[in-house]
């Protein structure tokens, strides 16, 4: 039975991007001929503006409570998002992680083509420059190496989220995953699927080459409660009503340096998943219970395999003095601060200061970060973006209905969006062949042949 509040929820959610996509994106698509750097910075923060618009609705109009634990996003850094995906929408649930850890505008999700293909959110997606895949790692590897290379040419910092399992996590897949494993004497998993590991290690060492990967950020995602698997539920108003995220944050010079050490390293962080999934569900549901600090000077054995649900404590006596990093944000003002004895210092620089403060003090990188932003500014976000979403949406209709040249403009927009994928594979490759086509790349490839 359609719920009224989902479908309202999902018209909103369908027609601001449709519209977005249409008055707010296209008008841009001009100065992609003149700078493609340009072109990226103004249309990441226009998406980011939209990618707010889900978080507001989750929170504030279904009530979705989101519980974050574990180590926190360094605001402005570089990195690969790994995750379990357990539902067909854990991506658009990470916006509610990244909207208080990090900045909207810096994401980057890669995930199958046919998406590209939807009005409103495929052509938003086709102009936020995300990476859409096949699953065909010949051609799959081709396009990545495209993307990344442009990214990185142009020197986009990017938080990259991708899903090495491939697909949700579903009995049709879990069977696949048991036969997988079965076949090559692996353990069969419960709560995740097998990664595959090629286009993880492909896609760090591109960014590691192209000198735009500060850390990898394995992120955990589960459900209490009811798991609405895909997007059909949400019609039905099967919303989730708890969503919890585990962060672990892995700086980049501490990974493997080759191919196989990045696969095997993704291997294991999967085996980990698993053993820490099942502490949860079979527990209280809650990765605050199960994440153990370990006592002060204990150290891992060489050789010794993690243990997903004991981290070591990172902050650590100094000189008779304590460091204390504030895990909750106050309501307002900056959510970076730091506290030493009873005087409380906010933090002016960049938080890239802070973890070099981490390092001069001996203290290890498994700090718990605290968002980057305030409840108070968190809330007023939320706010502004259902208003705003809103306004818009309902002043589009009045628009279009009430001037002519405004459906000549609508009708003639949409049809260049369907034309140009079909013709030339979406507005993302356009983008990366005109960034191509300068003297300067030109020679660079040439250069690197001829090498």
């Amino acid at each position: 039975m359609l719920s009224l509040k989902g479908t309202l929820i999902l018209l909103l959610l369908f027609f601001s991007s449709f519209f977005g996509s249409i008055f707010m994106l296209a008008p841009f698509l001009p100065v992609m001929l003149l700078s493609t750097s340009v072109y990226r910075w103004i249309t990441d923060r226009i998406v980011a503006v939209w990618l707010t618009l889900p978080v507001a609705l989750l929170e504030m109009v279904l009530g979705v409570r989101v519980v974050i634990t574990g180590d926190g996003f360094v605001p402005g850094e570089r990195s690969v998002i790994i995750m379990n995906h357990r539902t067909r929408l854990d991506w658009m649930y990470m916006w509610n992680c990244l909207l208080r850890y990090s900045y909207l505008r810096m994401e980057k999700i890669c995930l199958k083509s046919s998406l590209k293909s939807i009005p409103g959110f495929g052509w938003a997606m086709q102009m936020s420059a995300f990476i859409f895949v096949r699953r065909n790692w010949e051609e799959d590897q081709q396009h990545l190496s495209l993307m990344l290379d442009y990214l990185c040419d142009i020197k986009h910092p990017l938080q990259l989220l991708m899903f090495p399992e491939g697909t949700d996590l579903t009995a049709t897949t879990k069977a696949r995953s048991d036969e997988f494993a079965e076949s090559r004497g692996l353990p069969t998993y419960e709560y995740v699927l097998h990664p595959r590991t090629n286009g993880f290690a492909f896609i760090v060492e591109q960014l590691r080459k192209g000198c735009n990967l500060d850390a990898i950020h394995d992120v955990t995602v589960a459900y209490p409660y009811n798991i609405p698997q895909a997007e059909r539920d949400l019609f039905t108003g099967n919303f989730p009503r708890e969503i919890h995220f585990h962060i672990r944050r892995y700086p980049a010079d501490q990974l493997p340096t080759s191919m196989d050490g990045l696969k095997e390293w993704c291997c294991l962080r999967w085996l980990e998943k698993e053993k820490l999934l099942q502490a949860y569900y079979q527990g209280n549901h809650s990765f605050s219970d199960l994440i153990q600090p370990a006592s002060p000077g204990q150290e891992q054995s060489p050789g010794q395999e993690p243990n997903p649900v004991q981290e070591q404590n990172p902050v650590q006596e100094q000189n008779s003095s304590r460091l204390e990093v504030s895990r909750k944000a106050p309501f307002w003002g900056r959510g970076w601060s730091q506290s030493k004895g009873r005087s409380r210092i906010l933090l002016h620089s960049s938080a890239r200061s802070w973890i070099r403060m981490q390092e001069q003090t001996g203290t290890q990188l498994r700090a718990r970060l605290p968002p980057c932003k305030s409840r108070g500014r968190v809330f007023l976000i939320k706010v502004f973006s259902i208003i705003y979403w809103t306004v818009f949406v309902i002043g589009i209709f009045v628009l279009i209905w009430s001037y002519t040249l405004a459906r000549w403009y609508f009708a003639s927009v949409a049809i260049f969006f369907i034309a140009q994928e079909k013709i030339a594979g979406g507005c993302e490759v356009i983008e990366v062949a005109l960034h191509n086509l300068k003297p300067s790349q030109r020679w660079k490839r040439s250069s690197q042949h001829q090498e």
